[in-house]
């Protein structure tokens, strides 16, 4: 048996349809007329002696004559800098978005706007010096709280700030040139956050983190003309987990058209710098590649150095690394209360009732958050200055963004190799078992390029734009409309796995319940199964292009390179469920042996447990067919040991990870 993945869109439009040449009118035929008999005068025929005959003679010459005026002068424009100008930009477009051809728009931003603009954001200047103690003293604090990164080899001066403003710009053009953009009321950059509590904004409203309070600072200078765009922040973070495997899953938590991504894992991962760099390569594969990447950390020396790295490779053109309470004066906060800045009065307390859950000491207060989310707006707010210039200085400065832009996507370009090339990496995560999954692979034989298979990733965690781990369940779930923070009796779980949140998660959010909920939007659910659940039926589906037909007996691994399964990152005690010892895996319909699963070491782990677990594919593992014209790789879990229970510690599958070749 066969199947046939959908075809290719041929060269036709969509009103055009292939003919068979075998059909086709001959010129001879009926089909067409038949050539007329009747003499033409040619144009190159002696002259008559009529009147008439001369008027004609003379206007066929004056049109001959145009039509050589009008052929040379094409000659002369086809090789003129302008056209070679407007074909390279045809081919950076193409390149870049893939457009067969572009028309960019010529001409300044109006004076008048640009302006208004500037002493707009002169204003929030101001605004955010007086809060913070005057200029001088607004000024040290972003420069000892938010670090940039300029490329050192060779030196170049203010690229970073004009990386970032050539960002804005490009969504500008973008939105010109597409129509699905052109549908939206304006263009849109879209800043994603994701970290733990620090940026979910714990002890605090939601609506207090620092990413809000930067969008609020700025939405009003973005939407302004002559930029017009639209800001939209995601604080996709959550609460109490680690940067893996939140980091294959980031087109799931962050949206697939986000513009800039953060990290916010200082706290779990100590000081080193592996997880960050594969939370980066990760970022790297994303469509608006290379992001504009913020560290929430300016203390750990390795994962500075991973930024600068990047930077001066040129894979991240602008990144930034965060600071928070240390930024700020102490001498400031030693003062009495009415005579410090107004943005640091008021510095110990929390921005939600006293007693809210999370009023923990490792937790920004709202003021803090407030410090952070300024820095982090001042910073942004000097790029969105020099775009103005650029608008306002150049009429062709759409070219020029096409230009910039262009040469930062060929770093990531390896001779005729069409998909995105990444440098070797700096730290080792060999000890892994996963070092494809994590940092890549080379290509071929060059050590110096690497690449990246896709990675593909379903989760249960919130929140959740797409790709939830419910759409690759085929079966052996049992369906429950309750509220997933009411307790759920034993019996259900007899009937199948269930999708329910840990003892600890469900009394959190029970607790901040008692509060209104204050607006948090992140939860860690799971799958979770006891043995007599049953087996838990799963088809990941096969996301990359294919051109021939694949049989359904075709080996799994020529199309699918590994499988991950995670637990969710709950402490429950010694008797919860090893996902090692108690699960049985089918892969491709074969029986995966218990030492061809293996537990994933230092790559994603909370409070020193490791929560992922690699399961091997079988030699003999074959696809399965799902909806009629795709192909999977079906896996199936079920719950084995017998001492496995609710009590102890059920066993839970929260994210489900697969490589493709």
């Amino acid at each position: 048996m066969e199947i046939h993945r959908r075809a290719r869109p041929s060269s036709l439009t969509a009103n055009e349809e292939s003919v068979d040449p075998s059909k086709q009118p001959k010129a001879n035929g009926s089909s067409f007329p038949a050539p007329s008999r009747r003499a033409i005068n040619s144009p190159y025929a002696p002259p008559t002696t009529s009147t008439t005959d001369a008027i004609l003679l003379k206007v066929i010459q004056l049109l001959l004559t145009t039509a050589a005026v009008w052929f040379v002068y094409l000659i002369v424009a086809v090789n003129s800098p302008e056209h070679q100008i407007q074909t390279d930009l045809g081919s950076a477009s193409e390149s870049l978005r893939g457009s067969n051809s572009i028309q960019l728009k010529v001409g300044k931003a109006d004076p008048t706007a640009n302006a208004a603009a500037k002493d707009q954001i002169e204003q929030v200047r101001n605004d955010f010096y007086m809060r913070y103690g005057g200029k001088a003293e607004a000024t040290a604090m972003l420069k000892r709280g938010l670090l940039t990164f300029e490329k050192r080899i060779p030196p170049q001066a203010d690229s970073a700030r004009r990386a970032t403003a050539d960002r804005f710009l490009s969504t500008i053009i973008q939105h010109e040139q597409e129509v699905e953009s052109q549908q939206k009321d304006a263009p849109e950059f879209v800043m994603a956050f994701a970290g733990y509590s620090v940026t979910v904004g714990r002890g605090n409203y939601f609506n207090q983190s620092f990413p809000f309070i930067m969008e609020r600072i700025l939405s009003p200078v973005f939407g302004q003309s002559p930029l017009g765009i639209k800001l939209t922040v995601r604080n996709s973070a959550i609460g109490g987990i680690p940067s893996f495997p939140y980091g294959w899953c980031l087109p799931n938590f962050l949206g697939e058209d986000a513009h800039g991504v953060s990290w916010d894992y200082a706290m779990n991962e100590g000081n080193g710098a592996s997880g960050l760099e594969s939370y980066i390569r990760q970022s790297l594969m994303s469509p608006n590649s290379p992001p504009l990447f913020v560290l929430v950390d300016v203390n750990s020396k390795p994962r500075l150095e991973i930024l600068q790295t990047y930077a001066d490779l040129g894979y991240l053109p602008d990144p930034v690394a965060l600071g928070g309470k240390d930024a700020v004066n102490p001498k400031l906060l030693s003062l009495p209360e009415k005579d410090r800045p107004e943005g640091l009065q008021g510095w110990d307390e929390w921005g939600a009732p006293k007693g809210s859950p999370g009023q923990s000491s490792w937790h920004p207060k709202k003021k803090h958050h407030e410090v952070m989310g300024w820095m982090l707006a001042m910073h942004m707010l000097d790029a969105v200055d020099l775009a103005l210039d650029i608008m306002g200085g150049n009429a062709n400065w759409r070219e020029d963004v096409m230009k910039r832009e262009e040469s930062i996507k060929g770093v990531f370009k390896a001779g005729d190799y069409e998909e995105v090339a990444l440098p070797p990496p700096v730290t080792d995560v060999k000890k892994t078992g996963i070092e494809s999954l994590l940092h890549g692979a080379p290509i071929g034989k060059d050590e110096s390029k690497w690449h990246m298979h896709r990675i593909s990733c379903r989760t249960s965690f919130l929140p959740n734009i797409s790709g939830h781990l419910e759409s690759i369940i085929e079966s052996g779930m049992t369906k429950d409309d309750e509220d997933m923070l009411q307790s759920r009796p034993d019996s259900l779980f007899d009937d199948g796995w269930v999708m329910d949140v840990g003892k600890v998660e469900r009394e959190t959010k029970q607790k901040v319940m008692k509060y209104g909920g204050l607006g948090y939007i992140d939860m860690k659910t799971a799958l979770y199964g006891i043995p007599s659940s049953g087996t838990l039926n799963l088809v990941l589906p096969y996301e990359l292009p294919v051109t021939e037909p694949v049989k359904t007996d075709s080996p799994a691994s020529k199309y699918f390179n590994a499988v991950v399964l995670c637990e969710v990152n709950e402490k429950r005690g010694d008797k919860e469920c090893n996902m090692l010892a108690d699960l049985t895996f089918e892969v491709g319909g074969v029986t995966v042996p218990r030492d061809a699963v293996s537990r994933i070491h230092g790559a994603a782990s909370y409070l020193k447990k490791d929560i992922c677990i690699h399961v091997m594919i079988p030699d003999d593992a074959v696809l399965s067919l799902k909806n009629g014209n795709e192909f999977g790789l079906a896996v199936d879990v079920t719950v084995t040991g017998s001492e496995v229970s609710r009590e102890n510690g059920a066993c839970s599958i929260s994210h489900v990870i697969w490589e493709h070749t």
